[in-house]
């Protein structure tokens, strides 16, 4: 691919002041804001729910696993309408569709397995806003904002997601009940999607609007051709996988923390948003310092330094037991203040090694993202983005079923060296198999 190819035009349209003066860009993070606050609400509500009517984790592997299906069967086919379709429309249509969804849960509710039902078709709904919103972005801020712009988005996702996950769900849940949550869940994505109306101009880039394709071996077309986009360039390759693999540890992650609280911290679990909420300073410093970084020793660099920083960080989530009698050994004065305080040693030092992790979370989230606007093709940007979700929801309904599983017969420290191993080992490899791939493609994208 041409490097002039790669590099995308300054929008006419938008100055190089600052990104809070750009109305556009000020409405499209309202807009996440608002659908981002629905969507983790539902998601934690649902959750609630399923357990406290079943008390099965099957069904609440079930739940999440109705979120992850669509992703794999729809995600792709949601890209191609991103990149073929008005992306204001497609936005417009996706907060619409999850409004209905969540009347739907309002007035279905009673059952588990209507829930089941309803979920598939909100999340099948939720999959064509994030390719949408993504290809817009290099149409509303310049190309050397592009960095600045993804960690705004990422902080205005953080945001949302302790508002509605830990503000207005359990909030809802503990006084009012599911039913008013679904109807404010429901106005806040009216509210999204009359925001998306003031967002015009989202198609700057786009040299053609080509036919949508609808089925078959249309679609199988256009996975190739993504796929091909992807492999013959390394640096978006990186990204995507780097981004993929830290996404799906956190999941792990998430997964194991019941197990990993009460085994390793020894703690009870419902203390987990405050033994990682220091993991919030590491988030916030990332979201500052990507761009400034990525201006310094380019996007790409940054990705792959933030995921070897998350790895490490990873990899001694499973030794807090070790550093803790490492400490009570060389600073015994105050590791006796710490215990007198009444926190324990080990989850003071989970407490500590969360901040790195956010950080390199944060990294890698908002310069994989920077990467693929800067050097993919505008007008394969909603494809492309689409690809990445897909391949993060494949990657993650694997170990939504065997993580739970495999911490009740091993420890959760052992689990979580496997996964540190499993995810160098599967970076190591797809970067030698890269290679090999596109030695055997054809020259022609």
């Amino acid at each position: 691919m041409q490097e002039e190819q790669l590099l995308r035009p300054r929008s006419d349209l938008v100055q190089a002041g600052s990104l809070l003066e750009n109305p556009r860009f000020v409405s499209l993070c309202l807009a996440r804001f608002l659908s981002s606050t629905a969507q983790h609400a539902i998601y934690f509500g649902l959750l609630i729910i399923v357990v406290e009517r079943t008390g099965s984790s099957i069904h609440s592997s079930l739940l999440i696993f109705s979120f992850l299906l669509p992703g794999v069967l729809t995600g792709l086919y949601a890209g191609v309408v991103a990149d073929r379709s008005p992306k204001r429309l497609v936005m417009f249509l996706s907060q619409g569709l999850r409004a209905a969804a969540c009347v739907a849960f309002f007035l279905w509710g009673d059952s588990v397995w209507r829930l089941y039902a309803v979920t598939l078709g909100f999340a099948t709904a939720a999959q064509f806003n994030s390719p949408a919103e993504s290809a817009s972005v290099p149409a509303i801020v310049p190309y050397d904002r592009l960095a600045s712009a993804n960690a705004l988005l990422n902080l205005t996702s953080i945001l949302a997601q302790g508002v509605g996950m830990l503000a207005l769900a359990p909030l809802f849940m503990k006084t009012v009940g599911e039913e008013p949550l679904f109807i404010v869940a429901a106005l806040l994505f009216a509210g999204a999607a009359f925001v998306v109306t003031s967002l015009s101009g989202l198609e700057a880039g786009a040299e053609r609007r080509e036919r949508p394709v609808v089925l078959g071996g249309g679609l199988t077309e256009e996975f190739k051709k993504v796929w091909r986009t992807i492999l013959y360039d390394g640096k978006v390759w990186s990204a995507v996988v780097q981004l993929t693999l830290v996404t799906t540890a956190i999941l792990v992650l998430v997964t194991l923390l019941p197990h990993y609280l009460s085994e390793v911290l020894d703690t009870r679990v419902d203390n987990a948003a405050f033994v990682f909420a220091p993991a919030a300073i590491g988030l916030f410093a990332g979201l500052r310092l990507a761009p400034w970084l990525g201006q310094r020793i380019g996007n790409a660099q940054v990705v792959t330094t933030g995921f070897l920083l998350f790895l490490v960080c990873l990899a001694s989530m499973g030794f807090i037991e070790e550093y803790a009698d490492l400490m009570r050994d060389q600073a015994s004065t105050f590791t006796d203040a710490i215990e007198w305080t009444g926190l324990s040693l080990d989850a003071t030092v989970a407490m500590g090694l969360s901040i790195p992790l956010g950080f390199a979370f944060s990294l890698v989230g908002v310069a994989a993202r920077a990467v693929l606007h800067e050097r993919a093709p505008a007008n394969m940007l909603g494809r492309i983005f689409a690809m990445q979700m897909v391949l993060g929801s494949l990657a993650s309904i694997i170990p939504l079923f065997i993580v739970g599983g495999l911490a009740e017969l091993v420890s959760a420290r052992i689990v979580i060296s496997l996964v540190t191993a499993a995810v160098l080992a599967l970076a190591i490899y797809s970067h030698l198999w890269v290679r090999r791939q596109v030695e055997a493609l054809p020259r022609a994208v």
